[in-house]
């Protein structure tokens, strides 16, 4: 008996240590990563992804290379103007199956543009300190870099009050960490919604529809930046505008899906490349969407926009 409480007890304590080893191994699926983490490395993209400036794109590039799933470019800065980051705040999170989520994330931003005071004596360079001097990469430092300016005004520019910015942010777990499987798109506030479980990539264009509904997709897009959606939402549509933060400057690309094989013919999909012009002309950015199209009274409206989070590795 003696012997035997012996072996219980052992047993009993082999199984307290493997419980509490599993406790403190890391998860390797994203559904198993803390939401403190995933919120976390959303704060880090969306500063560095709304941080940049024209004299250092290297630093940038660098900088969301870090972020990148391997292979994917994930950069939609133009590369011109300046604008810095900050006080990133999680709105909220949307996980995907075990592999994706998008979070939300608000943060502040200062718009820079040239100073154009024709009394002002310095005027905002046309080359970065790297190009100046005969070197493309930027300058080393210790620790991790960031993509935000350093908070001190240049000779040159002129900063404009700070505003907040909304951008949603694709992550999924790849070798042990979150990356981002697209570019991070501006939003709305709260948010975007958890796009469906049917990738782009398995869709089936369709030409005509794609060049009868483009003019109205422009449209919707204009409308989702200024705010103004009564006339091209559906009914019982919900659907947040970026309220005046961006302007659209073109509607880059289109494409327009076939209706879903047992989907109602008045209701389309397709994914929409746009470019918006941030506050004070301080740089554009680039950034695709999956729109939810209803057809009402003979003419389509916007029932539903998501951001594009491309493919899980």
């Amino acid at each position: 008996m003696l012997a035997a409480l012996t072996v219980l007890t052992v047993l009993g304590a082999v199984d307290v240590t493997v419980t509490v080893a599993e406790w403190l191994r890391p998860s390797t699926s994203t559904s198993g990563v803390a939401d403190e983490v995933l919120d976390g490395v959303a704060e880090g993209v969306a500063v560095d992804y709304l941080s940049w400036d024209a004299w250092e794109r290297g630093r940038r590039e660098q900088v969301l290379r870090r972020w990148a799933l391997p292979g994917r470019e994930v950069d939609g800065w133009d590369g011109h103007g300046r604008q810095s980051a900050d006080s990133a705040t999680v709105l909220g999170r949307v996980r995907q199956g075990d592999e994706q989520a998008v979070v939300t994330v608000r943060a502040r931003v200062v718009p820079y543009a040239p100073d154009e005071d024709p009394e002002s004596s310095e005027q905002a360079p046309t080359q970065s300190p790297s190009e100046q001097s005969g070197s493309s990469s930027p300058t080393a430092g210790s620790g991790i870099p960031a993509a935000e300016p350093a908070p001190t005004d240049l000779p040159g520019w002129r900063a404009y009050p700070a505003r907040w910015l909304v951008v949603a942010v694709p992550l999924a777990e790849h070798d042990g960490r979150l990356l981002l499987t697209a570019p991070p798109a501006l939003v709305g506030e709260p948010g975007t919604a958890a796009p469906d479980s049917t990738p782009p990539g398995q869709a089936v264009s369709d030409d005509r529809f794609t060049r009868d509904t483009r003019a109205a997709v422009q449209s919707f897009m204009d409308a989702f930046a200024t705010g103004d959606l009564d006339f091209v939402r559906a009914s019982r549509a919900r659907i947040a505008s970026l309220e005046g933060a961006a302007t659209l400057v073109e509607l880059r690309q289109w494409r327009g899906m076939q209706a879903s094989p047992g989907a109602p013919p008045d209701q389309r999909m397709g994914v929409a490349t746009v470019v918006w012009r941030v506050a004070e002309n301080a740089g554009q950015l680039t950034c695709t969407y999956r729109l939810s199209l209803h057809r009402q009274d003979d003419r389509w409206l916007l029932a539903g926009i998501d951001i594009d989070t491309g493919k899980a590795p």
